[in-house]
């Protein structure tokens, strides 16, 4: 019992510590085991920062090692904690919250780190596999401990297996995979904690736009510092740039430009980070269905895990944004007509029509009110307001028909699907948020010729193509067995083997990344 005065004057010497400087103690007289023991009680929990739950934890682990240091010794922390240490303490390298390492590290006291890189350990397993976020997606889950019989597994490091063997307690999914081992890669090639970089616009100053964007890159690897005055390679390692980041290649240094060129390597991880967390939460696909990506504007259809087709498509802009949903398809329907929602038509047609009351015959649209055909020439559109508009208004199937000559059907609260278009032109752009909302679907016809197929509808591809050729306004085609729809948003996504950072359309992973990290 000879070490008894030891811890207590150790714990004495800790608690002194709170409210000092908590890095300076030396303990000179004490071995490696009676510090362990003394850093573990109860009493000097706030000292390493730890939950009651993981000093608990902790105390159990290390009483049935009798106290022993796994990797440190009084005056150094060994090798493999060494190299722990260094990576835990910025845990983005797994992609992991750094709330979740809020804990007193030490720059004298090695035992102090060991125990505070078992205790993240010990937490981060649950994380990697099990996510961090709560079902709300709106909190950090309270931090979850494995069992003490399972910690001797999960610590059986050697110097070549850290890193694979971290990735490898989240899922075993091949894209989280990628992701994972992508992450640690970025992280450890790129400088994490460089300052953000001013941008203007091209509009704002011309001059630091042209010469800032020259700079970024340069340094991003885009351009060849020998030949970057060269306005052409210039405006070609630009448009790349665009191109590679989900952004029109127009070469004009705008608002959406400014904002990948300046994104920070910490916010890129971060982002991967959030991607991975998605993927922990991936629902488990059926036989069939639909998945569309809103920040990659693509609509693809799976059958026995095999991709049958997949089409570009245009999404809601920034104002209308396409939500989020789970749905399924039920109905293909020819020559739809469009009922013009109201936001619609008392924000955009109303004012056309206060122009010119020909916009309805021009674009084969119907004024209603209480189910009569009202004539657009005898309203006074004048006196008619935003926010009292009194008219429903219908667009009538045909080639000027804003749906095209066919729409997708599926319920949902929203009131969206996807559809044809007459604006073919928009498919030939990287950036397409232009919709209120609605999905525009290129080629929409083959899709349909593919979903009737794998139906073994009554209605055949060659019975499709009669329909549409006769302009058949009254043939809603359901379906016999209804796809299920996910409509997703990843703005980070797995391409061919490449890792693909998207432009973030909506901005919808800022409210996650303030949840998931301290800052970006």
């Amino acid at each position: 019992m000879k070490f008894i005065p030891h811890i207590i004057c150790l714990s004495l010497l800790l608690i002194g510590c709170k409210s000092e400087d908590k890095k300076t103690f030396k303990p000179k007289e004490l071995s490696a085991k009676e510090i362990v023991q003394a850093l573990l009680a109860e009493e000097n929990r706030a000292i390493l920062g730890l939950d009651e739950e993981g000093r608990q934890l902790l105390y159990s682990y290390y009483e049935t090692r009798d106290f022993k240091p796994i990797w440190a010794s009084k005056k150094t922390i060994g090798e493999i904690g060494d190299t722990l240490f260094k990576l835990l303490k910025n845990p983005i390298y797994f992609g992991i919250s750094d709330k979740r390492f809020d804990f007193n590290w030490s720059d004298s006291i090695p035992i102090q780190n060991e125990l505070a890189i078992v205790c993240g350990l010990a937490r981060s397993y649950h994380d990697l596999r099990f996510g961090m976020l709560d079902s709300t997606k709106t909190e950090l889950k309270k931090p979850e401990y494995v069992k003490l019989e399972s910690l001797d597994t999960l610590l059986a490091f050697n110097q070549e297996n850290i890193v694979s063997k971290i990735i490898a307690w989240g899922p075993a999914d091949s894209t989280y995979q990628y992701l994972a081992n992508h992450l640690f890669n970025f992280v450890s090639q790129n400088p994490i904690n460089e300052p953000k970089i001013e941008l203007k616009t091209i509009k704002e100053d011309s001059l630091q736009a042209i010469e800032g964007t020259r700079q970024i890159l340069i340094k991003k690897g885009y351009l060849n510092p020998e030949n970057a005055t060269d306005s052409l390679l210039f405006i070609k390692a630009l448009k790349k740039f665009q191109t590679d980041h989900g952004c029109n290649p127009d070469g004009v240094i705008g608002k959406n430009t400014v904002h990948i060129l300046t994104e920070t390597n910490l916010h890129k991880a971060q982002r991967i980070a959030l991607a991975m967390e998605k993927q922990r939460n991936e629902p488990t696909y059926p036989k069939r269905y639909f998945r569309i990506n809103i920040p990659e504007y693509m609509l693809r259809l799976y059958n026995e895990d095999t991709l049958c087709s997949e089409h570009k498509i245009v999404v809601g802009k920034y104002e209308n944004q396409t939500p989020e949903l789970y749905a399924t398809l039920h109905t293909i329907v020819l020559y739809p007509f469009w009922n013009v929602p109201y936001s619609i038509s008392s924000k955009e047609i109303l004012p056309a029509a206060q122009r010119n009351p020909n916009y309805f015959e021009k674009n084969d649209m119907v004024l209603l009110k209480n189910g009569d055909t009202i004539n657009p020439y005898k309203v006074n559109w004048s006196k008619i307001k935003e926010n009292s508009f009194p008219y429903k208004v219908v667009q009538q199937p045909g080639p000027k028909n804003s749906l095209g000559i066919i729409k997708f059907e599926f319920h949902n609260k929203y009131d969206v699907y996807f559809h044809d278009t007459p604006s073919k032109g928009l498919f030939n752009t990287t950036a397409r948020a232009y919709s209120h909302g609605c999905m525009r679907t290129e080629n929409p016809i083959d899709l349909a010729k593919i979903v009737l197929e794998l139906d073994n509808n009554k209605i055949t591809p060659e019975q499709l193509d009669s329909l549409i050729i006769t302009e058949n306004t009254k043939y809603p085609i359901a379906l016999r067995k209804r796809i299920p729809i996910y409509i997703q948003y990843n703005s980070v996504i797995v391409e061919n083997g490449k890792t693909k950072i998207l432009r973030d359309v909506y901005l919808r992973d800022e409210k996650f990344l303030k949840v998931m990290f301290k800052e970006g």
